[in-house]
């Protein structure tokens, strides 16, 4: 039996305050449709639906998903009907689920397929929550069948067993009872969940998938957003605790959805992951730094206060110290950058050493240039390195210098003035 996923995307997420459509925007670095479709995409499913309005642009989406225009949005019931043409000669199950619902998960996708897979004709997931709330509410015959659910809003009704949402159909059954939903007469809206009092009239088979509140969480505010991003922060936490990663204070870090990070690597307080993140095991990740966009090979040393990112790749046993930045930066083994750097679009050669203060000057206003410092090589503190520029192994460069040449193997160089003296000339508030 194949398997079809509507994603419902058209609400214009007013609350969310902002010029960027609600589907698009993020926790733990990742759209909130993307959280959805890379579970569906994880699950193989056979196609899928977003239905959106003509407001938000889904072009980028539209080779591996089929996009359905809601002209009107006249509700749930009515965004569904919408997909009508495209699932005309589908036969299967139907899963309805939404953009800003990221939290739903694999093992509840395969209860609702498993559930119409056994011959019932809509699924619908289902939760227990004892306070008061706005969830609607699912009311249950004496046998407890689900005979309707009804919208409570205002949080009136005494019922614990509250709506997920998500919600699987038996196709062959679906449109004929989508057509049945009258509109809402206050809101003018045809509301999906209409669906399962129509259908316990007719005597269908609807079951109950008992799923956790945090599965079908709606993001509709900044607030929500905020919460969801505590809830994914705290997945993750727990995540890289159970493969091994010692987190020193995990409130205190935070990951991006894609952080790739061996057993046996320690993360201390206030360190910030962004997105492309990969650390190997013997790693550590001192105080208050910031990755992202980078690899860090076995045995590192990061930080604190060290900020990397733009493509760097930081081979075994490298130490970067505090106040350093490195952006595209591909450094061999044993390298040492220990304080109050900048090295940007840079190669670091085997063993070398980079002293406090160094900078590789790599943009000239038009164009980012190379620097390429060879193995072993030695640049002395508060050094100047102006790109494109080559230095050699088993070279140094005296403090204080800046170099504008190639430097060749070996060779010392020194790119400063003489120092001049003026004896007894020193101003002081004395003389």
């Amino acid at each position: 039996m194949n398997v079809c996923t509507v994603i419902l995307s058209a609400g214009k997420g007013s609350r969310m305050k902002s010029i960027t459509p609600k589907p698009f925007h993020k926790i733990a670095n990742l759209k909130l449709i993307d959280w959805v479709l890379n579970l569906h995409n994880s699950l193989k499913i056979d196609k899928k639906l977003i239905v959106t309005s003509k407001d938000i642009d889904y072009s980028k989406y539209s080779e591996d998903n089929s996009i359905v225009i809601q002209n009107n949005q006249l509700g749930t019931g009515n965004a569904v009907i919408e997909t009508k043409n495209e699932l005309k000669n589908f036969k299967g199950v139907v899963i309805v689920c939404f953009a800003d619902t990221p939290f739903i998960t694999k093992k509840t996708i395969r209860k609702l397929v498993s559930s119409i897979r056994k011959n019932n004709d809509i699924a619908l997931t289902s939760f227990l929550k004892k306070q008061r709330n706005a969830y609607g509410k699912i009311i249950l015959s004496t046998n407890s069948k689900p005979l309707e659910i009804i919208e409570d809003k205002n949080s009136k009704l005494n019922i614990n067993l509250c709506n997920g949402g998500v919600m699987a159909f038996k196709s062959e059954i679906m449109f004929n009872l989508l057509s049945k939903i009258k509109p809402n007469s206050l809101t003018n809206e045809y509301y999906l969940t209409d669906v399962v009092g129509i259908a316990s009239k007719k005597n269908l088979k609807i079951d109950l998938i008992n799923i956790e509140e945090n599965e079908v969480i709606g993001i509709n505010s900044r607030e929500d957003l905020a919460l969801a991003e505590k809830i994914i922060q705290n997945k993750l936490r727990i995540f890289f605790l159970n493969k091994g990663v010692t987190l020193i204070d995990p409130q205190t870090n935070y990951f991006s959805y894609d952080t790739n990070i061996q057993k046996d690597v320690t993360i201390y307080p206030n360190v910030f992951i962004g997105k492309g993140v990969k650390i190997n095991s013997g790693t550590t990740i001192l105080p208050f730094s910031h990755l992202e966009n980078c690899h860090i090979k076995k045995n590192g040393s990061i930080g604190p206060f060290a900020r990397i990112r733009g493509n760097t790749i930081l081979k075994e046993n490298n130490k970067i110290g505090n106040f350093v930045e490195l952006k595209n930066v591909i450094s061999e083994n044993e390298v040492k950058i220990n304080h109050l750097s900048y090295i940007g679009d840079t190669s670091i050669g085997k063993s070398s050493n980079i002293g406090a203060g160094s900078i590789t000057c790599n943009y000239d206003g038009f164009k980012k240039n190379k620097t390429s410092i060879g193995s072993n090589a030695f640049i002395g503190s508060n050094s100047t390195l102006i790109a494109p520029l080559k230095v050699g192994d088993s070279s140094t460069i005296a403090a204080g210098s800046v170099i504008t040449e190639d430097v060749g193997n070996g060779d010392l160089v020194i790119g400063r003035k003489r120092q001049i003296a003026k004896k007894g000339k020193s101003i002081t508030k004395k003389n």
